[in-house]
């Protein structure tokens, strides 16, 4: 198997098994909110994950993290998450938001080095949430039969509770990005001699190469 796939396969499991263990364990901290959200470390193992994973690490440690917590989660988490309607609804919309964030990275990456590349990563997340929020809260309301008034208003609640979660997670994952080696900021999931820089043999062009 390809280092390419099997990498992300890697990243994608082990991240989002250590996120759903984060929150069973109780390291992540339950606030009351539209689906009592937990606010903690499992998004920032999710940003994690696709960043460094590329799409496929990005939908299975979102994948894993609900499975996981529907199961073994909070009694509270498990009654949300019971619910067929919820249950789906934030796994495909987690799902396929956090698989772009991995394509957003590698966008960020090929074109700008740091401390640029924080910047634009802090944009990412926020439009993460702008994304993920809408997109699971929407599907549950309209399958549960709620007026169009009440899923907007459900969604600008979701920004306000979700606004600490977004910054925890550009505080965290910004550090974690700013420690590490950069031969290990490349997204996992392209093959180094495919990515391509503007200029040849500028820093940045050393970076994707390595």
């Amino acid at each position: 198997m390809k280092k390419t796939i099997w990498q992300p396969l890697l990243i994608g499991t082990l991240l989002g098994l250590l996120a759903g263990v984060t929150t069973v364990t109780g390291l992540s901290f339950l606030t009351p909110g539209i689906t009592d959200n937990a606010i903690g470390f499992y998004a920032t193992l999710f940003l994690l994950s696709a960043a460094l994973g590329g799409p496929l690490a990005g939908i299975i440690a979102p994948i894993l993290f609900i499975v996981i917590t529907s199961a073994f989660g909070q009694p509270d988490m498990k009654e949300i998450l019971g619910d067929p309607d919820i249950f789906w609804s934030n796994l495909l919309a987690m799902a396929i938001t956090v698989a772009l964030v991995g394509l957003a990275y590698r966008y960020i990456f090929v074109r700008l080095r740091m401390p640029a590349r924080l910047l634009a990563w802090a944009g990412i997340v926020l439009l993460f949430y702008a994304l993920s929020i809408p997109s699971s809260v929407a599907p549950q309301y309209l399958l549960h039969g709620n007026p169009v008034s009440e899923i907007l208003a459900a969604v600008r609640y979701g920004y306000q509770i979700y606004l600490p979660q977004a910054i925890f997670d550009i505080f965290i994952t910004s550090l974690f990005f700013i420690a590490l080696p950069a031969r290990y900021l490349r997204p996992r999931w392209i093959e180094p001699h495919h990515a391509a820089s503007p200029v040849e043999d500028s820093p940045l062009s050393k970076e994707l190469h390595q």
